[in-house]
């Protein structure tokens, strides 16, 4: 898409949280929704996807997976924070008691530009509801804050001349470079050798444990585990459910020093 001159795209995103995808009938997860962001990254298309907050019926588990997504979706373009509205004939509002809706109408900014007998008698495609409105926004305040923060430190680190991405790798014949940028900071570089650059690769695309340990059956779960847990403690990889993501983008040159190296051999 890249390629042929597509340089910004909406993904139906919506969420960082698994829970919440599911209320949401989206049928992806978190890590899905992680992978396609990097994917973007990697390939220069902006990213204008929009991130729902207040949606009736989302709880404590909800909000607690989304901040866990987003300490790992920083280096990658900040999604738009929207709020839920009502859509008339959208899943929620054909079942409204299944999110504590409790009653449906037309939202009040239809009275301003109608005559009160036409704002009534007229049913619009934006609606409004009495629910969980106020328990929803103070639940989701935390996200509202770390997106800022996300924006914040996603133009400071863009703000440079050619800063490039804010993680990125380059791969040689037998090694890898990663590169961290950090705010306020100086960049931290990682180098992987082996088996440990191959694994990393091999994650570019989500994979599960399994895959994982079936693609190198030398190691077992016990020795391959730590590596990768290491992996998503520094938030070079992310995961979720025993699946892997490795978050790095490519690209084709690198500034910086200090080299860390680990690997699982």
């Amino acid at each position: 898409m890249s390629a042929a001159g597509l340089n910004e795209v909406q993904i139906g995103i919506e969420a960082l949280s698994t829970s919440l995808l599911k209320k949401l009938n989206k049928g992806t997860t978190a890590i899905q929704n992680l992978e396609i962001m990097k994917h973007c990254e990697e390939l220069g298309i902006a990213n204008i996807s929009n991130l729902i907050l207040h949606f009736p019926g989302s709880d404590e588990q909800d909000v607690k997976e989304t901040l866990r997504s987003l300490n790992y979706a920083m280096m990658f373009r900040p999604l738009r924070v929207v709020h839920f509205w009502l859509g008339m004939g959208s899943p929620v509002w054909n079942d409204p008691g299944a999110y504590g809706i409790r009653a449906r109408f037309n939202h009040s900014y239809f009275a301003r530009l109608f005559p009160s007998s036409t704002a009534r008698s007229i049913r619009f495609m934006i609606q409004d509801y009495r629910g969980d409105k106020a328990v929803q926004k103070g639940l989701w305040q935390p996200v509202k804050q770390k997106v800022r923060a996300w924006k914040k430190a996603y133009d400071e680190l863009h703000a440079a001349v050619n800063p490039g991405p804010i993680l990125s790798y380059r791969d040689g014949p037998d090694f890898l470079i990663i590169r961290q940028r950090i705010p306020g900071k100086e960049a931290v570089t990682h180098r992987l050798t082996g088996t440990s650059r191959k694994i990393y690769l091999l994650c570019r695309y989500h994979q599960p444990l399994k895959a994982i340990l079936n693609k190198f059956p030398k190691f077992n779960q016990e020795k391959l585990v730590p590596f990768l847990s290491m992996m998503v403690d520094k938030k070079l990889m992310f995961e979720e459910n025993g699946q892997y993501l490795s978050l790095a983008v490519r690209m084709r040159y690198m500034r910086g020093s200090g080299v860390q190296g680990f690997k699982v051999e």
